[in-house]
């Protein structure tokens, strides 16, 4: 019998090249794709799936949302994060809650095969990013979870402290999240309420005290954002492969 899989992700281009990828995969039947986490579960009670793979940030209801809910509803469908943030800290999160694997946008096609197949056989494929995130958690633990997110910071909310911290506006933000310039304004305007600040100045100081960000060089940030760019182009041009 055939792999049943399902694609979540909020991109038109990158979604129908996913796409196109995973239904030529051996052995895979692919079912259907959704813009975003809701859209998912509205078409997920007219079909049966096996595997999903979702996308970690999208609108009205992002990858971490959807991931929790499946596996409290339907704990039978496997998911696999498929995402361009290799953000050890919500990789080591989503890891622990159970995902059955974390693989980046630049990922090749045998490592996404390889992926479904491992899944389904047993129950969990650990990707290279994966494995040197679990080894780093074991050899430099960090502060426990209280200390390093004592305001209860979404993961969402933790990435735009992250990205303010780097120097990025709120339009910058939102073109990088995929997320309206008024949404990261809100969300940057309740991070200053949680904190009780006026300022970013006054932001960057309390979450390099709590954990929440490590300062980084101009050069590391843009060979961040040159990496997330190229995963994203990469899965482009597979597109047409």
């Amino acid at each position: 019998m055939k792999i049943k899989v399902a694609l979540v992700e909020d991109h038109h281009i990158v979604r129908e090249g996913l796409a196109s990828i995973i239904s030529k995969i051996p052995k895979v039947e692919f079912v259907f794709s959704a813009e975003n986490g809701q859209d998912f579960l509205n078409k997920l009670v007219q079909h049966s799936i096996d595997l999903v793979f979702l996308d970690l940030e999208m609108p009205t209801m992002d990858g971490i949302q959807t991931f929790r809910l499946l596996k409290e509803n339907h704990p039978e469908i496997n998911c696999i994060m498929l995402t361009m943030h290799n953000d050890n800290d919500v990789a080591m999160e989503l890891i622990k809650e159970g995902v059955s694997a974390y693989l980046l946008k630049s990922s090749t096609i045998q490592e996404i095969t390889q992926a479904i197949n491992q899944v389904m056989e047993k129950g969990r494929y650990i990707s290279g990013f994966a494995e040197q995130v679990i080894f780093n958690q074991l050899h430099h633990p960090v502060k426990d979870e209280q200390n390093a997110n004592p305001h209860g910071f979404t993961d969402r909310e933790i990435l735009i402290i992250k990205y303010i911290c780097d120097g990025f506006t709120s339009k910058e933000i939102g073109d990088r999240l995929s997320l309206a310039r008024k949404t990261i304004e809100n969300a940057r305007l309740n991070i200053l309420k949680v904190y009780n600040v006026n300022s970013s100045n006054e932001l960057i100081r309390l979450s390099i005290l709590d954990g929440i960000y490590q300062p980084r060089t101009n050069q590391e940030i843009l060979d961040e954002l040159k990496q997330q760019d190229e995963a994203v182009l990469l899965r482009r041009i597979s597109r047409y492969k």
